[in-house]
């Protein structure tokens, strides 16, 4: 029966601290599609609101281009925490590695590589929402 190799405490500890630092990674992920969605939802809710009949002798509120500029705003600001976040862990994890002489996992760029992506789908939903959809 082959003896499987024992982590010492200060390789545990790091490991924890990476581990941590992808926690950390997703935290952030999670904020910025909650800020991209919430987005999303108040530029529709103009549209909804825009559909509903103004009442007899009262002008019809046309709220369509602030919520459309407030759900990008707040798209933008995802997308601004998205790279944000996949930029920090990327420098984190590298001189973490650096310093550490630790080894580096795959997650490491499927981690930024998803920030990316995401950074990229809201900036295309920006375009979207501002130029495309009515």
């Amino acid at each position: 029966m082959p003896s499987e190799p024992v982590d010492t405490a200060l390789e545990l500890s790091r490991k924890l601290v990476y581990l941590a630092a992808e926690r950390t990674l997703t935290s952030w992920i999670r904020t910025a599609l909650s800020l991209m969605a919430l987005g999303f939802v108040i530029d529709r809710f103009g549209l909804i609101l825009h559909q509903i009949p103004a009442p007899s002798g009262h002008a019809q509120l046309y709220p369509r281009m602030l919520s459309t500029w407030g759900g990008a705003i707040l798209i933008g600001m995802g997308v601004l925490m998205a790279l944000a976040a996949g930029i920090r862990y990327m420098h984190f994890a590298l001189s973490y590695h650096r310093n550490r002489s630790t080894r580096l996992g795959t997650s490491l760029h499927l981690g930024a590589l998803f920030a990316l992506f995401l950074a990229l789908f809201g900036s295309a939903l920006i375009v979207l929402l501002v130029s495309v959809l009515p």
